[in-house]
C-alpha cells in the first residue's frame, strides 16, 4: 500500500488575480494538484474551506492510517474485522476499489 501522488505536505493558498474566487491546493514542489471554487454564499463559503483544508490534510492523514493500520495488524494478526473498513477507505484512496 503506497501512495503514488504528490508527496505531502499540501499547502493552501488563493489563487493568483485572475482567479480570486477560488483556493489553490500546492504539493511541496509547487505543483497545482486541485483548485476549489469559494462560493459567495457564507454557508457554502465555509463548507468550501473545510473541504479544502480536509484535501490539503489528505495525504498525510493517508499515510498515518496506513502506518496505523500495519501497526494494529502486527498486534492482532489473526483479527481481520477490525480492520475491514481501514482497508476499504485505504483502498478507496488509493484507486484500487
Amino acid at each position: 500500500m503506497e501512495f503514488k501522488g504528490s508527496k505531502p505536505p499540501w499547502h493552501i493558498g488563493l489563487h493568483p488575480f485572475e482567479y480570486r474566487d477560488r483556493h489553490t491546493i500546492r504539493c511541496s514542489d509547487r505543483y497545482i494538484v486541485a483548485n476549489v471554487l469559494q462560493p459567495s454564499d457564507a454557508e457554502q463559503a465555509a463548507r468550501a474551506d473545510a473541504d479544502v483544508r480536509l484535501i490539503a490534510a489528505a495525504p498525510e492523514l493517508l499515510e498515518q492510517l496506513i502506518r496505523l493500520r500495519n501497526k494494529i495488524a502486527s498486534y492482532k494478526p489473526d483479527d481481520d474485522d477490525d480492520l475491514n473498513i481501514v482497508d476499504a477507505v485505504i483502498s478507496k484512496a488509493l484507486g484500487q476499489q
